[in-house]
Order: C-alpha cells, then structure tokens, then sequence
C-alpha cells in the first residue's frame, strides 16, 4: 500500500522537516504514522532522516529521538543539564543550512543505526525471549527468528518453527513479522504464527495485516484466522484462536484434526519426532487437549481417544501404529 498526500497536507519529507522545529498537529501526525506503516522503504526512510539529525546535531526537538536520547542517558547514569529549549531552537534553526552545507561538501555518508540478533530456541524446549523494544515471543523447540531494529522499523523473521508475539506498542515503528513469503503488520498485538506445511496465524487481541506481493492485502480481526491455501493464497475464517496459542502454556488443543495434523503439530510443540507407522492412520480425526510436558502423557491421551497403539523411544520421540483389533 503507498500512502500519498492528502489535500491540505505537505508530503512526509515536508512532515519530518517541520517536527525538528515545532509540533505537529494531530491530523499531521496521524498521516506521519499512517506512511511510517505503509511500507518498509517509508520506515526506512524515516531512519534515515532522523539518523541524519542526530549526526548533524539537528535533532533536538524530534520527540522521538529526544526520547531515545534521555533513556540512553539514563541507562548511562548521567545527568546532564540541558539547554534551554529556546537557545538549542536558535541554535538549530542558526546551524542548519550550515551543517548541512557543510555535510554536502565534504560527501559525509551517513548510516543507518542498525541493530540485527538471531534467536534460536533449543531442539526440545521453547525459548521465552524479550526483544529490545519490550515485545515478547514464545519460541517453538527448535525455531529461529531473526530481528532487525532500526529507529523507525521493527523487523523481524521468523525462519523456523512457531512463534507466539506479544507486540509493545509504538506508533513511530511498526512492528512486522515475515514468515513463508507473508509479511504481517502490527502496532500492539498478541497473535499466533505456526509453520509446518501451511502458514496459519491467529489474532488473539488488536489488530494484524497480512499481505503478499502479487495477491491483496487482509486486515484480521480477534478470532479469526488467516490460513495458507495455496503458495500465493490464504483464507480467513474464525477458529479458536486461543487454543492455537495453547502450546505456548504446554498444551495441544485439538478440534476435528486429522490425525496426520495433530501429529505435525505435536512434533512443533514439543520439539519431538511423532510419526504415524502406517500413512493409513493419516484420517483419524480427534479432539482434545493434550499436554505435552511429557510425552508419556501425549501417548496415553492418544490411545485413549483412538483405536492407535505408542511406542516410546529413550530419546523421547513417539511413533504411532494401528491398535489391536479386539475379536
């Protein structure tokens, strides 16, 4: 989606420009925010700008970097006195053509702040992380995700396995999730994302974009679901979108699933090969809660829903066979 200028307004180069000297108002504002999320080149733009103030010394009246500016000094345990607002307003509106005169003609090259980690949880357990920003993500045995934070982008990749986010709130950096050639755009959310064979992702509080070169854009609701039809498709539809998140408490919640899916989901829970014996079992259907802790318990919950019989191995992984047929 490409945010263009409404009437009444300037461009966004024109909105940046004019918050290093004075406030916006609220409909500025709101349309500032509004291209921030439209696109990752509008968010990496915004960086770029504010990165440049902050190179220039121009950035002093920028809320957003002077926000950052006073939590690094914190964190710094200093306590300097600032200048008068007035003198540092004079003072910047005085320096700007000269420092940017100056930058013009020496060729500064200014970068990007770039902050980039790669998490990666343990093959049988899930990872609890906190990123920089406060949001937090629950992990799946064995999953990978990799973040890229600058001063106006939250991105982040999720490469491998599930991930269950619980978005912090920040209007000025959007906050967006790439999985299987999706990309989700969020402000303050909480939501599931399970790969496997079919990308799912389930809202569970606020709101979520999902969008895909080549195929339109869908807005989610709390409740429902978008579901991976195809490589280039996906539905939406309502589902318990709790129990989707259910694994992140140590359960799997199971509703009308074949017994080839609970299986898959059972694996990217627990961090434990479950495979079916015999690919005719694939069609069983079931419903339950499953915890899955121990995978003893996981065994003993499927022979008492299905005609199946389990097999243990010492390394903790579970293989399912056709149960006995009684005479």
């Amino acid at each position: 989606m490409t945010i263009s200028p409404e009437e009444g307004l300037p461009d966004p180069g024109q909105l940046l420009a004019a918050s290093l000297t004075r406030p916006l108002t609220a409909s500025e504002q709101a349309y500032l925010d509004a291209w921030a999320a439209s696109s990752a080149t509008a968010r990496e733009e915004i960086a770029r700008t504010r990165e440049a103030w902050m190179a220039l010394g121009l950035a002093a009246e920028d809320p957003a970097v002077r926000a950052m500016r006073q939590a690094a000094r914190r964190e710094a345990g200093l306590d300097r006195v600032a200048a008068p607002r007035s003198l540092v307003r004079r003072l910047v509106i005085a320096g700007l053509g000269l420092a940017v005169a100056a930058a013009l003609a020496v060729g500064v090259t200014l970068s990007t702040r770039v902050e980039t980690r790669v998490f990666t949880a343990p093959d049988h357990a899930a990872a609890h992380l906190t990123l920089t920003d406060g949001s937090r993500v629950t992990l799946s045995p064995g999953g990978r995700l990799e973040s890229r934070f600058t001063l106006g982008a939250r991105d982040v990749a999720l490469r491998k396995g599930d991930a269950y986010f619980e978005v912090a709130h920040n209007a000025r950096r959007p906050f967006t999730v790439a999985a299987s050639g999706r990309t989700l755009t969020v402000l303050g959310t909480r939501f599931n994302v399970a790969g496997g064979r079919r990308l799912t992702v389930s809202l569970v509080e606020g709101s979520l974009r999902v969008s895909q070169a080549g195929a339109p854009s869908v807005v989610l609701r709390p409740g429902e679901r978008y579901v991976e039809t195809a490589p280039a498709a996906g539905a939406v539809q309502a589902g318990d979108v709790a129990g989707d998140a259910a694994w992140t408490s140590g359960r799997v919640v199971l509703t009308g699933a074949t017994l080839a899916q609970a299986a898959e989901r059972l694996s990217r829970a627990a961090g434990r090969r479950v495979e079916l014996t015999d690919p005719a079992l694939s069609n069983l259907r079931l419903s339950g809660s499953l915890r899955i802790e121990r995978m003893s318990d996981v065994a003993a919950g499927l022979e008492a829903l299905l005609p199946v019989k389990t097999r243990l191995t010492r390394e903790g992984d579970l293989f399912i066979s056709p149960g006995v047929k009684s005479s």
